[in-house]
């Protein structure tokens, strides 16, 4: 009986030694691999790097992938101080379809730390939060229900205009009472472009100020600006004067979806500081100034958009021919902003003037 006993402990021993150092060994590797990606501080997010090899960082993703559990990775994503780190555990989870993967997305939302990710020879920025969210569309684990509960979320949760999906989500959403007050918020207390188009779509005599305290800000030129920034901003002017530029831009969009009768005096003073000291060729920004005005499809807007093509094509600053295509360029150029326009928004109300002014531009703007 006692040499039962024995052996029966001696194989509980054996089984001890054989488990745990497997346990250790495994520990080992995960803790390797989460070291080596905070170390090279970026995610692999393809296993190329564009010229047939296979990069380190993304050898040590799938390590960690392989040997880490979801209780590992979940707590990892939540409490590792590197964001790539997080970034990479919670990216796992959401491809593994773990249960833990969608209350840690919406718990993570708020994470806007950023990082670098490769795609193959290519490498962008982004931030925790939304990478992850935008993850978990990719691979189309989320519900209708949690889909519901995400807007919800953007529209009355504080601070989460690192988001990008908040920004398609403001332009989609339907002009209902229920949304005007988040929309409201998220433009008075952060300052997003996005949700003064949004605010816009309502026809509020009320919201028709905000539209015109960003469009009078239009007229700063650029130099202004660059003057501002190295004297007066300093440490935060790189995110003033984006913000800067998002709102007057968006107030441009906003015209679009409300063609109010006060903005047009400032549409005309916008016009004017494009052209005059120097002239202006900001794609995208001209082409949001030709979707104002051709959204109050009246004699006034088409009047406004030849005389504006006219103004160009004798401005000093425009050179009298283009080496390649025979013609000032920046009548050229202007030209195919107001036909890009068009082409996004076609109105027959100005079918004569697409294609007066500009040629075939494969540029996109």
């Amino acid at each position: 009986m006692k040499f039962k006993f024995h052996l029966f402990m001696a194989f509980l021993l054996t089984l001890y030694c054989g488990v745990s150092p497997l346990k250790a060994q495994e520990r080992n590797l995960i803790d390797e691999a989460v070291d080596s990606i905070r170390k090279y501080n970026y995610i692999c997010y393809y296993g190329t790097d564009g010229w047939g090899n296979v990069p380190k960082c993304w050898s040590y993703t799938q390590l960690l992938s392989r040997h880490a559990s979801d209780k590992t990775l979940d707590s990892l994503s939540r409490k590792h101080p590197s964001p790539v780190v997080r970034a990479v555990a919670g990216m796992s989870l959401i491809e593994r379809k773990s249960d833990l993967a969608v209350p840690l997305v919406f718990d993570l939302l708020h994470d806007k730390n950023m990082f670098e990710i490769g795609y193959a020879d290519v490498f962008m920025h982004d931030n925790v939060g939304n990478f992850l969210l935008e993850e978990l569309f990719r691979n189309s684990f989320i519900s209708e229900h949690d889909s519901l509960r995400l807007v919800d979320s953007l529209l009355f949760s504080e601070n989460l205009r690192h988001i990008e999906r908040r920004a398609k989500l403001l332009k989609t959403l339907p002009i209902e009472e229920k949304y005007y007050l988040g929309m409201k918020r998220m433009y008075l207390e952060e300052h997003d472009g996005n949700a003064l188009i949004a605010l816009a779509r309502f026809h509020r005599e009320e919201d028709a100020a905000y539209v015109l305290e960003n469009l009078r800000k239009y007229t700063l030129s650029n130099d202004d600006w660059i003057y501002y920034w190295y004297t007066t901003l300093k440490e935060t002017a790189v995110n003033y004067h984006h913000q800067h530029y998002n709102l007057t831009d968006c107030a441009l969009l906003a015209v679009a979806e409300w063609p109010h009768e006060q903005f047009k005096a400032l549409l005309t003073k916008i016009r004017d500081s494009e052209l005059y000291p120097e002239i202006r060729y900001n794609m995208p920004r001209l082409r949001y100034f030709f979707s104002a005005l051709m959204a109050y499809r009246s004699p006034w807007a088409s009047d406004m958009i030849e005389e504006t093509f006219e103004m160009v094509k004798k401005h000093p600053g425009n050179p009298p021919e283009d080496f390649y295509h025979g013609e000032g360029r920046y009548s050229l150029w202007y030209g195919q902003c107001f036909d890009r326009a068009y082409e996004l928004n076609p109105d027959h109300y100005f079918d004569d003037l697409h294609g007066k002014y500009g040629r075939e531009n494969h540029m996109g703007w």
